[in-house]
């Protein structure tokens, strides 16, 4: 993994680390959603796949609904986090659109597709979108950037982000001299987001999580930690067989 170079914006640089897989299910009331990172796949990867329950969604449980999700809250209409909010329109007869909320104009984030409007209204400037991306009205002269998404016919959405994968490093460290080992995970963590670890015994069984510390010695009682432009260390209990461990992102509607 390097390092940005002098005077690269951090922007292009953040792009280059986005995760490799993901999800969506309900955390609690205020988080919706998790970004999933495995551990140094056989395969890279070229893409990360995003999958959205309805059930967890109910904009999303009828025609011309929509959500905006993305990984922290927004200041003055731009995102604080590494992505921009993605946006989630339903249209007739069980079409669905996934886009990138970054207006083609100024760069704000578009807001989610009202009905009653009959668009996606960026609040800065006024641009405006229809229900699958294309710029309607306003300053903007492109589309919304349209992700590939496929929809199961019963609850779930996949979606197709184009993002390299995440390195995330693995090993086993002792927690005290002649004690017992954990499972150490190294990885950049980025200001603005919130961190999980899941585990599931095969690629078939649900993800769950699992608590981590931040010391190889620590007791095992966390369940989320925040990144800060640095390398973090989490340390978990070591599978009793075969098993991959993740680490996540939180998202949220914003």
């Amino acid at each position: 993994m390097r390092l940005p170079r002098p005077g690269e914006p951090r922007r292009q640089f953040v792009k280059r680390f986005l995760l490799l897989a993901a999800y969506s299910r309900v955390l609690t009331a205020d988080w919706n959603g998790t970004l999933l990172a495995e551990i140094k796949p056989p395969k890279r990867p070229t893409f990360g796949m995003m999958r959205l329950r309805l059930s967890d969604f109910p904009a999303l449980q009828n025609d011309f609904g929509s959500v905006r999700i993305g990984t922290s809250a927004l200041t003055a209409n731009n995102p604080l986090g590494l992505l921009y909010p993605i946006l989630i329109n339903r249209a007739t007869q069980g079409q669905f659109y996934a886009l990138l909320s970054e207006c083609t104009h100024a760069g704000c984030a578009v807001r989610p597709y009202s009905k009653e409007s009959g668009a996606c209204v960026c609040p800065c400037h006024g641009s405006r979108y229809a229900i699958d991306g294309r710029r309607t009205a306003g300053p903007a002269f492109f589309p919304l950037l349209q992700y590939p998404i496929q929809f199961d016919g019963i609850n779930t959405l996949s979606i197709e982000l184009p993002d390299l994968p995440h390195e995330i490093e693995g090993s086993l460290v002792r927690t005290l001299p002649g004690a017992e080992f954990r499972l150490q995970l190294r990885f950049l963590a980025f200001a603005h987001l919130e961190y999980e670890v899941v585990f599931r015994a095969s690629k078939t069984d649900d993800w769950r999580n699992v608590q981590f510390s931040l010391t190889p010695e620590a007791p095992l009682n966390r369940s989320f930690v925040s990144g800060a432009d640095d390398y973090l260390n989490l340390y978990v209990e070591p599978a009793a067989g075969l098993g991959f461990f993740a680490v996540t992102i939180r998202i949220l509607p914003v």
